[in-house]
């Protein structure tokens, strides 16, 4: 806990891990979130956010909610009344990531051959050189945001690279996945 943590009382902290809304976060806490981390394990661990949002930080029930199989990651109840038929609905209830077995099951089966250790290995050299290429720049320009830049751009450029995608075109590709 941070040593600010540290100096609030039991129920100060149990105010402010009960008050967090990650939509309202302030500089400090994009700063340093771990403080904030230390505070919703100890005195909110199933944190609900102002827009229905649920936070759970703690392994254990991270493990739970995954193995529990009337826990679901299909979005069409929950985005159907948000977004309508929006671009961003169908993208949201069409993605691998926000379906369940079957349909997730037959899109992984399509994937799964492209990220094999044997796949990944040919492809190893061109990451490394993608890697080199973003650290050079990165110091030609005297430093870099890691995770807009390094963490979000490398998956783009790699995904890039496995479909083909020209590199005029992937700051798309980016908007695109997401």
């Amino acid at each position: 806990m941070s040593s600010e943590a540290s100096r609030l009382s039991d129920s100060e902290a149990k105010a402010r891990a009960k008050a967090f809304d990650l939509r309202k976060a302030d500089r400090a806490f994009l700063d340093d979130p771990y403080p904030m981390y230390s505070l919703l394990r100890e005195y909110d661990p199933i944190h609900r956010d102002s827009d229905g949002g649920v936070f759970l930080t703690r392994y254990d029930d991270v493990a739970g909610v995954y193995r529990d199989k009337r826990f679901s990651s299909d979005k069409k109840i929950e985005f159907k009344p948000k977004f309508g038929d929006s671009p961003l609905y169908l993208h949201h209830t069409t993605s691998l990531v926000f379906n369940d077995p079957p349909l997730h099951t037959r899109v992984r089966k399509h994937l799964a051959p492209a990220f094999t250790p044997r796949a990944l290995s040919v492809m190893e050299p061109r990451f490394e050189e993608m890697v080199d290429r973003m650290l050079d720049a990165a110091l030609a320009r005297g430093g870099m945001d890691v995770v807009t830049e390094f963490a979000a751009g490398l998956p783009v450029q790699i995904i890039g690279d496995m479909l083909g995608v020209p590199h005029s075109e992937r700051g798309a590709l980016r908007d695109w996945s997401l």
